[in-house]
């Protein structure tokens, strides 16, 4: 579930996405989400899940991309950006189960998505990216995080995003475990320009 209220349907905007994300810092610092956690190899191949305007492929080493989202518009601005660099789809992981496309991934990426989903929604696609990932393979998730004794600013402006379900840092952890028996969590209490708190999870097949 996800607000759309006000000012926040205009992040549904490809172009106004890309540009709220560069003013806070979240392009840096999904720059560094993929250097320090997902940390791809040539020809690695990675699965996108929730992949937006597939910002992440812009820091990706020459890895097969596939990248799927429920936003149209999303998959149409990442096919005009990026061609033939990775595959697009318009979808979720219920129209994808079957398609062989998302079977044998050494990566799969799950970006600020599932702070939007509830939490039978946020298990399912949990445990789609265990199935698609082959063995040894990881699945790096990447969230907002309510901590103890948050500061309230804090709280306020986190409240304010367009995901409904932020979590804490045990009960994504718990989420993770319905699939994944390795799961490794980072919090970060100053990634972005705004008072923000977010979680990175590592979990790996």
């Amino acid at each position: 579930m996800q607000s759309d209220s006000g000012l926040l349907r205009w992040l549904k905007v490809p172009c106004f996405y890309n540009a709220f994300q560069g003013a806070i810092g979240g392009n840096v610092l999904r720059r560094r989400l993929i250097q320090n956690h997902v940390r791809a190899k040539p020809h690695d191949k990675v699965i996108d899940i929730g992949c937006g305007p597939a910002q992440a492929l812009q820091w990706l080493p020459g890895v097969t991309y596939i990248g799927l989202d429920t936003n149209e518009a999303y998959i149409a601005f990442a096919k005009r950006a990026y061609g033939d660099k990775g595959t697009f789809i318009n979808g979720d992981t219920h129209f994808v189960r079957n398609d062989p496309r998302f079977k044998d991934a050494d990566i799969v990426l799950a970006i600020a998505l599932l702070h939007h989903l509830g939490d039978q929604e946020a298990t399912q696609c949990i445990k789609f990216a265990y199935d698609a990932l082959k063995k040894g393979g990881r699945f790096i998730s990447h969230d907002p995080c309510w901590i103890p004794n948050q500061r309230a600013f804090s709280k306020s402006i986190m409240s304010l995003d367009r995901g409904r379900n932020i979590r804490t840092e045990d009960q994504y952890r718990q989420l993770a475990s319905t699939a994944f028996s390795n799961v490794n969590a980072w919090v970060d209490t100053k990634p972005v320009r705004i008072p923000y708190v977010t979680i990175v999870l590592e979990c790996e097949k």
